[in-house]
């Protein structure tokens, strides 16, 4: 089957990749300074948001698809939320008054 394959697992590989390139180009372009552990955060996000799918596909292969569907809208919800989190993180830029207090 596809999804059993080391195919599939490249596919996977490189659409991260993508991903990846494309969220450090964006983030150049904003101006956003990414720290290690931004980064890190970012990825488990897209881990989180993608594992939602895997696992309403995984209940639909398992004749689950109501069970599947909730659990996908769970995790929708839960990944919306933490990217509005993640993003005002990223975009988050000190004000000059706090920065020249903390001097």
């Amino acid at each position: 089957m596809f999804f059993d394959g080391k195919f599939f697992w490249l596919l996977m590989g490189i659409v991260f990749v993508l991903v990846a390139a494309g969220f450090r180009a964006f983030a150049q372009d904003r101006g956003w300074a990414i720290t290690w552990w931004k980064g890190l955060l970012a990825a488990l996000w897209y881990v989180m948001f993608c594992s939602s799918f895997y696992a309403w596909g995984t209940l639909i292969g398992e004749y689950e698809s109501s069970a599947g569907f909730k659990i996908f809208l769970l995790g929708l919800f839960v990944s919306a939320v933490l990217g509005v989190a993640l993003w005002r993180l990223l975009a988050y830029k000190p004000s000059p008054a706090i920065a020249s207090k903390a001097d």
